[in-house]
């Protein structure tokens, strides 16, 4: 079972035409054009089976794996906007991860959600998602940044073997629908929220979704797009 609610909305991340998605030859050095830190969390994120997709933040605007034109380009989206949100690749270790650096760090939050890679018009890919946002539009990153690279860099150990040969021989995404959840169990659990009944709630546990609106403070577009 997992640890961490699900965002309210999906989100959608949307890629410049250039950038090789399907097949990445440089999922963790293109990092290192805007940071030492982001290539350490990038390498130690695919270690523990997930992936650094994305980031942004009034310091560091928007970078990530996935946006190497940011990092060559800063003033594309002409500046930083005020808060702070990341987006992992799921998996079950990263998952803990955050949530558990999500309430050693106040005002920031974490959740699952379904996201949306696209190139202009065309979705490319629908993948399950971490994304933590800050409730703070001016939120610190750097302590959180650090804290993060801590932890990561713990549990992937002293082995660099994912990110090694994905940068020697790339890195090929592709999402495997319902990888991580019981379709049946999924299903079983929307018909009884269906109801809007307190006793159902009671049964099968809380909310299951934390309101994205008031975190991002914004559009759906204007924090991921």
């Amino acid at each position: 079972m997992g640890v961490l609610p699900y965002w309210d909305r999906d989100v959608d991340l949307d890629i410049a035409s250039w950038v090789s998605y399907s097949l990445d030859f440089a999922p963790v050095s293109i990092n290192s054009m805007y940071s030492e830190q982001l290539r350490s969390i990038a390498a130690f994120a695919l270690e523990v089976g997930s992936e650094f997709l994305y980031l942004k933040s009034l310091r560091s605007g928007r970078v990530g794996t996935l946006f190497p034109d940011h990092l060559i380009d800063p003033e594309r989206d002409g500046g930083g906007r005020l808060g702070f949100s990341m987006v992992f690749g799921y998996s079950s270790i990263m998952e803990t991860l955050t949530h558990l650096l999500a309430q050693a760090v106040p005002g920031l939050k974490a959740g699952l959600t379904l996201c949306g890679v696209w190139d202009r018009f065309m979705l490319l890919d629908e993948c399950k998602v971490i994304a933590l946002a800050s409730e703070n539009p001016f939120f610190d990153e750097e302590p959180f940044l650090n804290m993060l690279t801590e932890v990561l860099q713990k549990a992937a150990g002293k082995n660099s073997f994912a990110a090694f040969f994905a940068e020697r021989f790339g890195y090929r995404r592709g999402a495997i629908s319902y990888e991580t959840d019981d379709v049946t169990q999924l299903a079983i659990s929307q018909l009884l929220f269906d109801f809007e009944l307190e006793e159902t709630r009671k049964i099968v546990g809380p909310l299951p979704q934390v309101a994205l609106e008031g975190i991002f403070r914004g559009t759906q577009e204007d924090a991921f797009a």
